[in-house]
């Protein structure tokens, strides 16, 4: 894929993408070091080192699926699960979700699931929201809450940054956070 063309539709996809992110409410870290999030995979096929081919973007030849997510150790004041999935090697997709921010609400239980979804559609699951849509719109992608990882087989980087968060009127208050390696592509 040629990228030379696409330099004015990545300057406007980056703002497009500042504007989105920082109209949201404010977000205040509260992390209580007592209190530790524990991440693991609903599907064997992911194991953190190498993202599997049902992970990876249609466009690179993968069925275009997020990790489904179990998260442990939850905080009791935790409103919702917040994941933001990022490749580590584009600077402008290696934090505040790149590659889109899903959230799952908690219902108050320490043990949460995240289901897998679909990329590029905003059509989730009915127990999963969007934070943030992803990124990667300028690469040619189709908008929507979350891009597969579409490095094809460049060596790129994911990972996840999963957060315990409460939400305290406009100011979203994160309890707990860690982070789970998605693999390379």
């Amino acid at each position: 894929m040629n990228r030379a063309p696409c330099s004015r539709l990545l300057v406007v996809g980056l703002l497009a993408a500042c504007l989105i992110g920082c109209g949201g409410p404010d977000q205040t870290i509260a992390l209580d070091p007592s209190v530790q999030l524990r991440v693991r995979f609903g599907d064997p096929a992911w194991d953190g080192l190498e993202v599997p081919e049902s992970g990876r973007c249609r466009d690179c030849g993968g069925q275009g699926r997020s990790p489904a997510l179990w998260i442990d150790g939850v905080p009791a004041a935790a409103e919702e699960i917040v994941v933001e999935f990022n490749d580590l090697r584009i600077p402008d997709l290696a934090r505040n979700g790149g590659h889109g921010t899903l959230a799952v609400a908690t219902g108050g239980q320490d043990r949460v699931f995240l289901p897998s979804v679909r990329e590029e559609t905003m059509s989730l699951p009915r127990t999963v929201r969007c934070v943030r849509p992803h990124r990667c719109v300028f690469f040619g992608h189709s908008a929507g809450a979350y891009m597969a990882p579409c490095g094809c087989g460049h060596g790129n980087r994911y990972a996840a940054t999963v957060m315990a968060v409460r939400h305290d009127g406009e100011r979203t208050v994160v309890l707990a956070r860690t982070e789970i390696s998605l693999g390379v592509f």
